[in-house]
């Protein structure tokens, strides 16, 4: 009787000792002992299942027949010590991308101011990066728009005619004589050729040409007559006005020719004109052949070639008698108090007088003004 129980109680140490088996990962089986179960802890994140999660759990080796399961990975082990589970670490949190910052829209140009200015660029705008999110990355800002330019601002009269300005004639016309564009407008008179017109595609006196103008796409060209002609445009002016203008053609030829005159009328027969001729060579003023300087030397009234555009400019003053010619900033001719010269001028005629050979005469920019011009 006592050997038997002695064999029983043997036995049931033997399947106890059976029953404590290790978990693996952080489930760890409770032993059998007296046929319970041991509860099924998780372990949250420790290294054994029986104690707290990431410690060594120590069973509490019991009497009991079946374990009570632990909670939160923490069981009351049957008899035995239990080895923990391994728990599982908690995932990385995926941060939120910051939001992506508005860029500020740049500012707008302001237009350009009136004659010609340029206006000024609009600002860049900057954007504000995006806030960062728990451990994502923040968002990157865009960056602002570009403002536009500011127009480009309309210009007033064109450049070769300054403010205050009689008549300012730089041919760039459609057709006809220069009517108002940009300021003033002439005549065309040919009263020794009939039929003879400004324009026209078999008998132009004068026409728009586009072969070679000083500036723009246009100038006035005189077409060479067969023989004596008077072939101008004649503008309006006061008694004392000064000219400017652009011309192309040889002057400066040994007879007498003529260019551009003050007078008292647009009728040639009756305008009294002081002319710019050309004679012997040279270039000087002719009064119905009063020679203004006399002689037939020339200084610097010299011929002018044929081949370039030059500026010349002129004073006419009917009052005093007195006529200034400059070609570019040189003055060729200073005639003062010139008796042929004092007269009540009211018209400027430009164009050709051809008393004695023909020729092919070019103008551009052409300016009358009451105030003093001069060539750049």
């Amino acid at each position: 009787m006592r050997a038997r129980s002695l064999c029983t109680l043997a036995l049931a140490i033997t399947t106890t000792a059976a029953a404590c088996g290790s978990s693996s990962s952080g489930t760890g089986t409770g032993g059998t002992s007296g046929g319970g179960h041991a509860g099924t802890g998780t372990g949250s994140g420790g290294t054994s299942a029986a104690g707290t999660a990431g410690t060594t759990g120590s069973g509490t080796g019991g009497t009991s027949v079946a374990g009570t399961a632990g909670t939160t990975g923490t069981g009351t082990g049957g008899t035995g010590t239990g080895t923990g589970g391994t728990g599982t670490g908690g995932s990385t949190a995926t941060g939120t991308a910051g939001t992506t910052g508005g860029g500020g829209a740049g500012a707008t140009g302001t237009a350009g101011s009136s004659g010609g200015g340029t206006g000024a660029a609009g600002t860049t705008g900057s954007g504000t990066g995006g806030s960062t999110a728990g451990g994502g990355h923040g968002g990157t800002g865009s960056a602002g728009t570009t403002g536009t330019a500011g127009t480009t601002g309309s210009g007033g009269a064109a450049a070769f005619c300054p403010a205050g300005a009689i008549f300012c004639a730089d041919f760039e016309e459609a057709s006809g004589v220069p009517m108002n564009n940009p300021v003033g407008t002439a005549t065309f008179e040919d009263p020794s050729e009939f039929g003879w017109t400004f324009g026209g595609a078999t008998m132009a006196a004068m026409q728009l040409d586009t072969a070679s103008p000083h500036s723009g796409k246009q100038s006035l060209k005189v077409n060479a007559s067969s023989g004596f002609a008077i072939r101008t445009l004649a503008v309006a002016v006061p008694a004392t006005f000064w000219v400017r203008l652009y011309i192309k053609g040889t002057i400066g030829a040994p007879d007498h020719n003529s260019f551009f005159a003050a007078g008292t009328s647009p009728i040639y027969s009756t305008a009294n004109n002081v002319e710019l001729s050309e004679q012997f060579g040279c270039i000087l003023l002719n009064k119905s052949d009063s020679l203004f300087p006399t002689g037939t030397t020339c200084g610097a009234n010299t011929a002018l070639t044929g081949t370039d555009w030059h500026c010349m400019a002129a004073e006419f003053d009917g009052t005093t008698g007195n006529v200034q010619v400059f070609s570019g900033t040189t003055m060729i001719i200073n005639a003062q108090a010139w008796a042929p010269a004092k007269e009540t001028f009211n018209t400027f005629s430009f164009g050709y007088f051809a008393y004695n050979e023909p020729a092919t005469v070019s103008y551009d920019d052409v300016v009358v003004s009451a105030s003093p011009l001069s060539c750049p």
